[in-house]
């Protein structure tokens, strides 16, 4: 996602059924892959509880 007012931010949205889901997500090998190749592109991480 991203706002009309901040077009070169991007806003990712992921939902999971609980924090056990969360916890086995971060370590299959298509997030950690995720995680090395943007390690510099990523400026910040915000985890919401909802």
């Amino acid at each position: 996602m991203f706002q009309k007012e901040h077009p070169n931010q991007i806003k990712i949205l992921e939902i999971y059924a609980n924090n056990e889901a969360y916890q086995s997500h971060l370590k299959t090998p298509h997030f950690l892959l995720y995680k090395t190749s943007t390690l510099k592109m990523v400026k910040s991480l915000k985890l919401n509880d909802l």
